[in-house]
């Protein structure tokens, strides 16, 4: 048992390689908003990330907040976005007329999830960066310290995009859902948007 939650640590260890390089919290950039300082995610949770968290909570069930399959994103998504054939298995047979599938787009911005869906990762990826911190960091500057990741509401953003990085940093194409239901797309706040291609990226504070 100790052998596989070993491997596990260094799993969730290895996802988080850019950490080790001293930053705090990993792939954010230090600002304030509102006179509270957070550190921003530089770039939007990916599909790589999400299936990450799903192998974690299938080997570990106990942390999780629901079934492993009803944190698995709707794939009905991807067909309305994509077409069938994102959602396609790889063939192994039928290698000359190969499309791409879901799992090819690991570094794209995941979609298709739910507000709780979205909280789960969150709480997820705070205790592996912890325990990868604690567990692995040679620095002692953060021992002890909690960290939590949340999502920005429609007027944290505006203040953030006041900020010509974080105003060039969305995605292409995509929208950020804010904690108030609301949308970022092409630097402005909307209402509504008339696509599915709607993602994350995560906030976080850090407390004594």
């Amino acid at each position: 048992m100790k052998k596989i939650f070993l491997l596990l640590a260094l799993f969730v260890a290895c996802s988080f390689s850019a950490f080790a390089g001293g930053k705090f919290p990993p792939n954010g950039k230090k600002c304030e908003v509102a006179g509270k300082v957070i550190y921003v995610d530089k770039t939007c949770v990916t599909n790589l990330d999400w299936r990450e968290m799903l192998w974690v909570f299938e080997k570990r069930p106990e942390i999780i907040s629901g079934s492993v399959s009803e944190n698995a994103v709707d794939s009905t998504v991807w067909k309305r976005v994509y077409g069938e054939r994102w959602c396609r298995k790889r063939s192994s047979v039928d290698k000359k007329n190969y499309m791409m599938t879901y799992e090819d787009m690991e570094h794209s911005p995941v979609i298709g999830f739910t507000q709780k869906q979205c909280q789960n990762y969150m709480n997820f990826r705070a205790a592996a960066v912890m325990y990868t911190y604690n567990n692995y960091s040679k620095s002692t500057q953060y021992k002890g310290v909690k960290l939590e990741y949340f999502m920005l509401s429609s007027e944290q953003y505006a203040e953030l995009l006041k900020q010509k990085w974080f105003a060039k940093s969305f995605v292409d194409g995509y929208a950020e859902i804010t904690s108030d239901g609301k949308f970022v797309k092409d630097g402005k706040i909307v209402d509504s948007v008339d696509d599915d291609k709607v993602t994350f990226r995560m906030y976080a504070v850090i407390s004594e």
